[in-house]
């Protein structure tokens, strides 16, 4: 059986609990070896608007968005393109990102 959706508000406390848990790894590693916590960066996969925790969810994307050209180099015609994909009407984010991203 499918697991209800959260609501916005849930997403919320999600999108909060996991960024305190970034932090908290962040400062650890900073800690033990001896690095500025305020003058370091991280980058993040899937740092998008939306939160998504897949492949086990819950993911907050609405695939409902428009179709973008994607493989595209700098300058690249729509035509050149390698194949489109849809996104998600919420963050912009197109799904065959997602799913590379989130491939088993």
């Amino acid at each position: 059986m499918k697991k209800p959706r959260p609501t916005d508000e849930e997403f919320a406390d999600l999108k909060c609990k996991r960024d305190a848990a970034i932090e908290a790894t962040v400062r650890e590693i900073c800690e033990k070896q001896g690095w500025d916590f305020d003058k370091v960066s991280v980058h993040r996969s899937g740092a998008h608007g939306c939160y998504c925790a897949c492949p086990d969810g819950p993911c907050q994307h609405i695939w409902d968005g428009p179709d973008v050209p994607i493989g595209l180099e700098n300058g690249e015609d729509e035509s050149q393109a390698r194949g489109w994909s849809i996104t998600c009407s919420l963050c912009g984010q197109d799904a065959m990102s997602h799913d590379i991203r989130c491939a088993p």
